[in-house]
């Protein structure tokens, strides 16, 4: 039988449900970081696999989620549930704007664009110290619940929840139009589309999921800094996506997860773990260059999107 996208999601979420009552507080903190990696990645993957635009600013995304809830519940002392709603909204806004400015470029121009924005984001995080607390970041962001346990799952329900519906969204017109663009926009454009109103959608989107992995990312750690603004975590993103396969829905999910166990262990076996990361990563998207889940998914009989 062939494997379903959503018997694929409900198959890996039941596995990660059951993890933490064999994983202790590390893993299940390193599982908590994965899943928000790979929904991250999923974000992403609307804009790069289903509408055919490669960015390399989405840390700007995650790291503005990141920094609103931060500011938020340390500064102004707002509760986590109000937090995450300005953290989507003020990420809204920044997809919107960078998106509707980098969208009149398509190719690598629109990549060097997003990248272009998403350092100007960095330079102000980095200098805006009153607000964001320079190069130092910001700490002691309260972790709702408590318990990282606790959190683990609020995460794993929300990042369900995201899932489930990107992926009905994906299997609706809207995602279909996504895909005709990504494979002839010209054609999509000639038989009625508006092409660039839907890459500006998709890229809203696209966004918007990426920032609520970041704004969930920041309590788990209880801090942020400029880091998770700097485009080498955009190029993560990329990577996670490639690794788990972008023409599976599941894929980049998995690529998130595996990224951050390939990058434990490199830092358990060497100091030059960028380096082991690195490799590794390369090693495998040569091998298997639809990704490792994509390959599986092809010799299940799975159609690739």
């Amino acid at each position: 039988m062939r494997p379903g996208d959503y018997t694929s999601l409900i198959i890996v979420f039941a596995l990660l449900a059951a993890a933490p009552i064999v994983a202790g507080p590390f893993y299940t903190r390193l599982l908590a970081t994965g899943i928000l990696y790979g929904m991250a990645a999923v974000g992403f993957n609307i804009l790069f696999g289903y509408t055919g635009l490669l960015s390399f600013g989405h840390a700007m995304f995650w790291g503005t989620g990141g920094y609103v809830v931060a500011i938020a519940t340390t500064k102004l002392g707002l509760p986590f549930p109000i937090s995450l709603a300005a953290a989507l909204a003020v990420v809204g806004i920044v997809a919107l704007v960078t998106g509707f400015l980098s969208l009149r470029h398509t190719r690598i121009y629109f990549a060097m664009l997003t990248l272009a924005f998403g350092q100007l984001i960095y330079a102000i995080a980095l200098k805006w110290r009153s607000v964001t607390g320079a190069d130092e970041g910001i700490y002691g962001i309260p972790r709702p619940l408590g318990d990282v346990t606790l959190y683990y799952y609020l995460i794993l329900a929300v990042s369900l929840a995201v899932l489930a519906a990107a992926l009905k969204m994906l299997k609706s017109p809207l995602g279909l139009a996504f895909r005709s663009i990504r494979d002839n926009s010209f054609r999509a454009e000639v038989v009625g589309y508006p092409v660039n109103r839907l890459r500006l959608l998709s890229y809203i989107i696209s966004g918007l999921i990426t920032g609520i992995a970041g704004a969930l990312y920041a309590p788990l750690q209880t801090s942020i800094n400029p880091e998770s603004l700097y485009w080498t975590f955009s190029a993560a993103i990329v990577f996670m996506t490639i690794l788990g396969g972008p023409r599976v829905f599941i894929g980049p999910f998995i690529g998130g997860l595996l990224y951050v166990f390939i990058q434990d262990a490199a830092m358990g076996v060497t100091e030059y773990w960028l380096l082991a990361t690195g490799a590794t990563i390369g090693a495998l998207i040569l091998l298997l260059p639809e990704g490792i889940v994509g390959y599986i998914w092809r010799r299940l009989g799975g159609r690739l999107e």
